[in-house]
């Protein structure tokens, strides 16, 4: 028989930490029978004995509304199998306590974990393991994964319980008036637990009886709401009471005197200049992975300046700049050493430059998840979060929507990614639509090119430059509810645990890095490879201007029929920077200035051609990881179309507009 051993805690818990320490390098990714949801596990060995170690989603509470949530929750309901071991966050212990004693009260198997130890002693936090280990029915062992101290004693005590030598006899809470209807409720679904959340109106249970037993159930909870009130109300209260019991009775803190470090700087997250502070913390971030990673803002800033040679170097010099290096001498060398074939031109023009775009990619990835990873593990990015929810809330967000909008102003492909982190799977899917329709630093760079070559006033240059701006924050969105018309869900509340303010310990933030940023190379990176092989493919057949003479079409009522621009946008599809060097090959020339003018396009041709480039449909890069995350080719089809009638129909009305003007 396999031992299984299922890791069950909050958000910010230190469970994945805990994991990866236990895990070492052999964890993998599997889906949950049944389920599309991905969940690691890991064999590990403890006194010469296999344990099968699973690592379920963190759940803020068991009213959960995404796929992981819904996932733990079911488990804890329905599977008996392996031993649970329940992480108690010592930051946060009446509330951790709270949702442990749920988790307790329907597993036996079970071993109570109080993670941050150290955290404890230095807030002068004593926890009495045996008075509470009483209480609770389980075994409760102190740690501190980050240290690793108190890691053996746990798999002993694991060990323990999958061998029988300990058997807990189970947390049963006095629940008061409600303990004879429990009593009738467990009759009828042979499991007190089961009892307790039919009680609670737990949907899962209910369902699964028999329909006489069903309207048995449902007039019980009548007779409850009649003569005492909501019992779902009633339990908590008696849950509240017992963990308060639980904390008065096994926990001892020496109280710190006056206002604390942590209490100031919430004092200015969430007062009036909060959302500022947020705001200014996300784009100092950005700003520095981006020009690391690309150079772009400070080789621009370095321009505005006068400096040249210096905005060449940190362009030059920057991640990606070194990586097109790489690749550009790698073609070179494959050009002069490889014979004139089909073959040499698949190598260089299509799987060179597909692998080439993947690996520009990658580092700004790592870079972005490595610095996102720090203000997260420092407990900052919760109050960021918390601090925006109220301007969020108006759309049906979160204030966790604001991190992949941020980041999407910067590039739309890490942008679609973090929409991971929000609380649910409708804000997930609406977030992961709309975030193409943010101007990423690519589109930027046509739209400023495109403004300063095509428009003659410096009033329309920078006017419209602005109006994009305004019009992509307000799209997005308005995208959002768009996309939650199809979604059909409820908005939710923002669960954020808020963690003490600490230094970032660098294992737990590489570890949050690679995790997240690996994903990009197994899901994403193989499509983006595949669609570069597909474009040298149209290319070698002579497919493009074909293709672009058809586009072409789209801008004739705007008096726009030229083929060459319909070939630039079609490129714009592969990477939105192709369209300037598609435009430079079409008319053979680099010089933008002389391209406007063999263009000849009036200002209303011009802003709507620059509205029509900034909206359409998004890179492939951003494509594939809409595909990755939104699995929902419907979906994501729905989300293309949508982007491109929208940028028409602006392109149109802006085109109309200034006619009239």
């Amino acid at each position: 028989m396999q031992n299984k051993v299922y890791l069950i805690a909050q958000p910010n818990s230190g469970k994945t930490t805990l994991f990866n320490l236990l895990a070492h390098e052999n964890c993998y990714v599997a889906n949950w029978p049944g389920k599309t949801v991905e969940v690691f596990h890991a064999k590990i060995m403890h006194h010469g004995r296999e344990i099968l170690l699973v690592d379920l989603p963190g759940i803020n509470s068991f009213k959960a509304l995404g796929k992981e949530e819904s996932l733990t929750k079911e488990f804890l309901l329905e599977n008996d199998d392996g031993v649970a071991v329940v992480l108690v966050n010592g930051e946060s212990l009446y509330r951790s306590l709270y949702f442990a004693v749920q988790v307790l009260e329907m597993k036996n198997r079970a071993v109570l974990a109080i993670n941050k130890s150290d955290y404890l002693e230095r807030r002068g936090v004593h926890v009495n393991l045996e008075i509470l280990r009483d209480m609770l029915g389980v075994e409760v062992v102190q740690i501190s994964a980050i240290h690793g101290t108190g890691i053996n004693r746990l798999m002993d005590r694991i060990l323990d319980v999958l061998e029988g030598r300990v058997k807990g006899k189970g947390l049963k809470i006095d629940y008061g008036v409600l303990e004879p209807y429990i009593a009738e409720f467990e009759k009828i679904l042979e499991s007190r637990s089961l009892a307790i959340k039919a009680i609670e109106g737990e949907e899962k249970v209910i369902a699964k009886l028999p329909e006489g037993k069903r309207a048995a159930v449902e007039e019980i909870k009548k007779e409850i709401e009649k003569n005492f009130g909501n019992p779902e109300e009633i339990i908590a209260m008696y849950r509240h009471r017992f963990v308060e019991s639980i904390l008065s009775s096994a926990v001892r803190e020496v109280k710190v005197s006056g206002e604390t470090t942590q209490e100031r700087l919430d004092r200015i997250f969430f007062g009036k200049f909060g959302g500022i502070l947020s705001l200014s913390i996300l784009f100092g971030i950005l700003f520095l992975a981006f020009t690391i990673n690309t150079g772009f803002p400070m080789n621009v800033i370095a321009r505005f300046f006068g400096h040249e040679a210096l905005a060449e170097t940190i362009e030059n010099y920057s991640l990606s700049g070194l990586i097109s290096l790489l690749f550009e001498t790698i073609s070179e060398l494959l050009n002069h050493t490889l014979p004139d074939s089909l073959l040499k031109s698949l190598i260089i023009e299509g799987i060179i430059a597909g692998v080439g775009a993947v690996a520009t990619f990658f580092p700004l990835i790592v870079v972005l998840n490595f610095m996102m990873s720090l203000v997260e593990d420092s407990g900052i990015m919760a109050r960021i979060a918390t601090s925006m929810d109220r301007f969020f809330s108006l759309f049906g967000l979160t204030g966790k929507s604001v991190f992949p909008f941020s980041v999407s102003l910067a590039c739309n492909v890490p942008g679609v990614m973090a929409s991971r982190s929000l609380e649910t799977d409708g804000e997930r899917l609406r977030v992961a639509l709309a975030s193409p329709f943010v101007i990423c630093q690519a589109r930027l760079l046509v739209i400023v090119l495109f403004a300063v070559f095509l428009l003659t006033s410096p009033v329309l240059q920078s006017g419209i430059v602005i109006l994009i701006y305004l019009l992509s924050s307000l799209l997005f969105l308005t995208a959002t509810k768009f996309f939650g018309r199809i979604v059909k869900e409820e908005s939710s509340e923002i669960l954020l645990e808020l963690p003490p303010y600490h230094f970032p310990s660098l294992r737990v933030v590489w570890w949050i890095t690679w995790e997240r940023s690996k994903s990009f190379i197994t899901k994403i990176a193989g499509l983006l490879l595949a669609f570069s092989i597909f474009a040298w493919l149209m290319e070698y057949l002579g497919l493009t201007s074909v293709i672009g003479a058809i586009l072409a079409k789209i801008f004739s009522p705007f008096g726009i029929e030229d083929p060459r621009l319909g070939f630039a946008i079609l490129m714009g599809f592969f990477a939105k920077e192709l369209i300037i060097s598609s435009l430079a090959v079409s008319f053979g020339t680099a010089d933008l200035a002389e391209i406007s003018a063999q263009l000849g396009l009036s200002a209303p041709q011009a802003l709507a051609l620059i509205v029509f480039v900034a909206f359409y449909t998004p890179c492939v890069a951003t494509i594939s990881t809409m595909h990755a995350e939104v699995r929902n080719f419907r979906h994501l089809a729905l989300s293309i179309a949508f982007q491109l009638i929208v940028a028409w129909t602006l392109a149109f009305i802006i085109f109309l507009l200034f006619n009239l003007l």
